[in-house]
């Protein structure tokens, strides 16, 4: 059986938040049964875009921070890194707006800049930061949140961030169908392969996330030396079936953990005590039938363009900041030269939702076709 630790933590409180962390640590053998002293342990949060913690959009400061000191107490070197979604932005900044920075350093961490350490290519197609490649432990550190391409993110997509800046759209760009994109985040994965996870899982977010979406308590930190299992288990948590998140469904029928719920086991606590399953969705059922084989996707194109959940750019909302314009994978985004109105082709949209993403405005809605919203099915508009 698979061990997921869960322990309780209803704040972020730095005392409980380390108590917390220690306490799920000890449950499946302790910070030294993956840290040995002077090992370079690279620590990845999510720190998807320049929001404070409040927004539970990024992996809150204070859970970073007591990772850090557990680093430390095990003699290893704690280095903190992840390049954002937004390629254009001042990624240091990002780090002191999302509280990371000021946390890691004052805990005695150090701050790491992939977009600055080079890359890796680790196979065809695909670079990996070097800062990430050459720590002796990586130690990932998602958020709970709800995905709208992939429905949940966690474990295996949380470290799609290895992939520094520009980077990341090509990939987009290079893998437009869903059931691609997501082989390659398992590759990723696979490449990086972390020694442990650690979820910040205190307060998630659900509806249409991973930065839009609603923050909710969960009251929680889950850690795993298997993040493969922890996704399954997370996700089944708050709702979602089991081979419906396909990232963690690919990533257990390549070997790299388990994601068989009857294999699995959650110690310090019962499923009951933490089970939340009524979170929020994503937008509707379009994103559960995009992950279909090709072939299959492409016969029922006509069909499934009607379960479609499209980005809408929220006109009155829009302060033109044109992030979504340049981090558009196939660029489909465009500003007309006279309104100056900011639009979306969606004739040659991925349905990615990059722009959705990393707005932060929140100017861009997901809004589903006319057959869902008359099914009331997904999160409201």
């Amino acid at each position: 059986m698979t061990k997921i630790a869960v322990t309780k933590c209803s704040d972020y409180l730095q005392p409980n938040v380390d108590q917390a962390v220690h306490a799920a640590l000890e449950l499946i053998g302790g910070i030294s049964t993956f840290v040995t002293p002077n090992q370079k342990v690279l620590i990845k949060p999510n720190v998807l875009i320049n929001y404070s913690p409040d927004k539970a959009a990024t992996t809150h400061p204070t859970v970073v921070a007591a990772v850090v000191k557990e680093v430390l107490k095990a003699g290893g070197i704690p280095l903190v890194g992840d390049s954002p979604g937004n390629a254009f932005g001042n990624v240091e900044q990002f780090m002191v707006i999302t509280g990371i920075k000021p946390a890691v350093e004052a805990a005695g961490g150090e701050m790491v800049y992939f977009e600055a350490s080079g890359t890796t290519e680790v196979s065809p197609g695909i670079r990996i930061a070097k800062a990430v490649i050459e720590a002796d432990v990586i130690i990932n550190l998602p958020k709970l949140k709800t995905h709208g391409l992939t429905l949940y993110t966690g474990a295996v997509k949380n470290m799609f961030g290895s992939v520094p800046g520009f980077l990341k759209a090509k990939c987009h760009a290079s893998h437009p169908h869903p059931r691609d994109f997501a082989n390659l985040i398992v590759n990723i994965y696979k490449a990086t392969k972390p020694q442990l996870t650690i979820m910040d899982a205190i307060i998630g977010m659900e509806g249409d996330g991973p930065s839009a979406g609603q923050p909710r308590t969960f009251g929680a930190i889950i850690a795993s030396a298997d993040g493969v299992a922890l996704d399954a288990a997370a996700a089944a948590l708050i709702g979602f079936k089991p081979d419906e998140i396909i990232t963690t469904t690919l990533a257990g029928q390549q070997k790299l953990g388990n994601s068989n719920l009857s294999l699995i086991e959650i110690i310090g606590g019962t499923i009951n005590e933490f089970a939340q399953l009524d979170w929020n969705k994503p937008a509707g059922l379009y994103q559960r039938i995009k992950w279909l084989p090709d072939s299959l996707f492409r016969l029922a194109t006509p069909i499934i363009n009607l379960l479609k959940a499209n980005p809408v750019i929220i006109q009155d909302k829009c302060k033109r900041c044109h992030i979504c314009l340049k981090s558009c994978p196939v660029k489909t985004i465009f500003q007309d030269s006279k309104t100056k109105t900011v639009t979306i082709n969606l004739k040659k949209c991925i349905n990615c939702y990059c722009c959705h993403e990393l707005c932060p405005y929140q100017a861009i809605k997901i809004e589903k076709s006319w057959i869902l919203r008359r099914l009331g099915i997904g999160t409201t508009d």
